[in-house]
């Protein structure tokens, strides 16, 4: 350091009057008017150069000392660790956003630093070698999360595989730049002893995954293992850890128990047996579309109890699906179900349901009092929810059944049907069975989706025993049935009266004489006693009060419209009452809003640019538009 800028620093130091800056620009001055040949003022250049370096460190140690002051400097180095991790992994545990909090000052940058556990982290985010390199020297030997998939290569995973040693969490998803027989390859040549969490995901296609004598996934067992989660990958069941497992994931695409080799390695059921046998610690347990073949004729063997289970998801034919289901000894938990098409239908009965009966009533009982409903006419599947809660909402705005809600239900079953001539006989026979097989005597709360207008189900006569409803949620057009069998019996006194519209020319005798023209979708099912007698809501979502006749009853108006008098008059009115993504007038809507005290209307009117032409030109309207249920 230069005498004079030492002399600066210890007058500062010292507290002396004299501005700090003031002095420094004194000295220059005295450096200037010395100056009298070129190498001179190379050496004075040079003495003021280092003069600034020392005056810069000066001014970042002022403010150094300055942001001591501050009060957000008081607290303890531990408790702006935490700060700094829940803004880190808040909200996106791989986000980069947090990284900024270390450009704050030089001891927030220095407790970042010395924290490895914040550097722990990687993913996708972090695209650059050298990137990665310095993170993965900030880390040490910190437990590390990888979670890495789409665009990187195989160059810079290989900065990782060193480091799989002290990896707590591992996730490989859909890296297509990596064939994965040489990504397997690479990480089965580690150890990988602190390992709780590995999960290997490809998206589009099979990857067969071959059998390393003596071992598992890596080159010694994994002691930690907790999670394991594998889709689209052929494997000997022999080679899952287990042990200490909680949770078991397998997942094959749908289209593959139609075409899987003969001799696929999932297909030995000893094998799978043996391995949920030893993994008696599984709370979730979920088997894709990977269920051995031989589960088709299985009709009894041995059963495997998972006391701790509590979430099994089951995909594959049905009677596979069926069949593991008997095997399984479980104490309770949810159930996610997704049984695909057989060649051979019996119409008699679904053997599933009953096994689910039993599941449900032991040890404990339990009563359902919520379900939902979705019937899927084109693919021929029939998807039900079943929960012991209520929706949130009183009366939940939803078009069928919605995944990410429903994650908390008891049952999810879904049953298809694909190829069966008489789909609707099907349905009939599924729902009538799971009503009387399964608790349903306290259901409170029903929705049911079906936006395609044929044959009618027997809604009636499905929900006889459903006594305790006060909630039903239709939406489409297919529900039609339903509405009838919430209408109580005319009576004599009502028998040949007229609606009228008033002269807007939209009356019953108009759409009568539409109807004879085959211009709009007709619904023919026999008006039944009325279910529900404790209904109290009833929310209407994609239907078309104008478009659908009903013989004898007349449109989807004149039944809703008839439904809510006639309730009323028998002493069992609607209290609410909304009208959601409908085809509706709002004359219409005013006619329902006099009757129900707690009407919701979205006022949404649809299309009905056609009812309102007076020129009678509906032979150039498509019925069809409609009767698929899309708006």
């Amino acid at each position: 350091m230069s005498a004079p800028v030492d002399k600066i620093l210890r007058d500062y130091s010292s507290n002396a009057p004299l501005d700090v800056f003031t002095r420094f620009e004194c000295k220059m001055n005295e450096f200037q008017s010395s100056i009298q040949t070129p190498k001179a003022r190379v050496a004075a250049l040079a003495t003021a150069d280092q003069d600034i370096d020392v005056a810069k460190r000066l001014i970042l140690s002022m403010f150094t000392r300055r942001n001591m002051l501050v009060p957000i400097s008081i607290l303890p180095a531990e408790v702006l660790t935490r700060i700094f991790h829940f803004n880190a992994f808040s909200e996106d545990r791989y986000s980069l956003g947090w990284v900024p909090v270390t450009h704050v000052c030089r001891r927030w940058r220095q407790i970042a630093l010395d924290d490895s556990t914040l550097w722990a982290h990687f993913s996708p985010y972090l695209r650059n070698k050298e990137c990665i390199a310095e993170w993965l020297s900030r880390a040490r030997d910190a437990p590390l999360v990888i979670d890495l998939c789409s665009s990187m290569g195989q160059d810079m995973f290989s900065l990782f595989t060193p480091h799989i040693s002290h990896t707590r969490e591992l996730y490989l998803r859909n890296m297509p730049n990596i064939p994965y027989p040489t990504l397997i390859q690479q990480i089965s040549a580690q150890t990988a002893p602190a390992l709780e969490h590995l999960e290997l995901y490809v998206s589009n296609h099979l990857s067969p995954m071959n059998h390393r004598d003596g071992h598992s996934f890596f080159k010694e067992p994994l002691p930690e293992l907790r999670i394991f989660c594998v889709s689209q990958f052929l494997f000997p069941w022999s080679l899952v850890p287990r042990g200490r497992l909680t949770q078991l994931e397998v997942t094959l695409s749908e289209g593959f128990h139609t075409s899987e080799p003969e001799e696929s390695p999932h297909n030995d059921l000893n094998a799978l047996i043996d391995l949920l046998v030893n993994c008696p610690a599984l709370e979730v347990l979920t088997l894709k579309n990977c269920l051995p073949a031989t589960l088709n004729e299985w009709s009894s063997g041995r059963t495997i109890h998972l006391p701790r289970l509590s979430r099994l998801c089951l995909g594959g034919s049905s009677s596979r699906v069926t069949n593991m289901l008997k095997m399984l000894k479980l104490s309770s938990g949810t159930l996610r179900l997704n049984c695909m098409p057989e060649y051979v239908v019996t119409l008699n009965e679904y053997p599933i349901l009953p096994i689910l009966s039993a599941h449900f009533n032991d040890p404990t009982p339990i009563e359902f009092r919520s379900l939902k409903i979705h019937l899927d006419h084109v693919n021929q599947v029939v998807d039900m929810v079943a929960s012991t809660s209520l929706p949130t909402s009183p009366i939940p705005h939803t078009l069928g059944i919605q995944p990410d809600s429903d994650l908390d239900a008891e049952l999810s079953l879904s049953a298809s049907f694909l190829g069966v001539h008489d789909f609707i006989s099907v349905v009939n026979m599924v729902l009538r069975q799971a009503c009387k097989t399964l608790p349903f005597s306290k259901l409170e709360f029903l929705s049911i989706f079906s936006p395609t207008t044929t044959r009618p189900v027997n809604w009636g006569e499905v929900f006889r025993r459903c006594t305790e409803v006060t909630t039903v949620q239709v939406a489409g057009n297919g529900t039609t049935s339903l509405l009838e069998a919430l209408t109580p019996p005319q009576r004599s006194s009502e028998q040949g009266r007229k609606r009228r519209h008033g002269d807007n020319g939209r009356g019953t005798r108009r759409r009568a004489a539409n109807n004879k023209n085959n211009n709009r979708s007709c619904v023919s099912a026999p008006v039944q006693v009325p279910i529900f007698p404790k209904l109290t809501s009833l929310l209407f979502e994609m239907l078309d009060f104008n478009n659908i006749w009903v013989p004898g009853l007349g449109f989807h108006f004149d039944l809703i419209l008839s439904a809510v008098r006639r309730r009323k008059a028998n002493e069992t009115p609607l209290t609410t009452l909304c009208i959601n993504r409908c085809m509706i007038t709002a004359e219409e809507a005013g006619e329902l809003e006099e009757i129900v005290p707690d009407f919701r209307w979205d006022h949404d009117q649809g299309n009905n640019e056609d009812e309102d032409d007076d020129d009678d030109d509906d032979d150039d309207y498509d019925s069809n538009e409609y009767s698929d249920g899309h708006f």
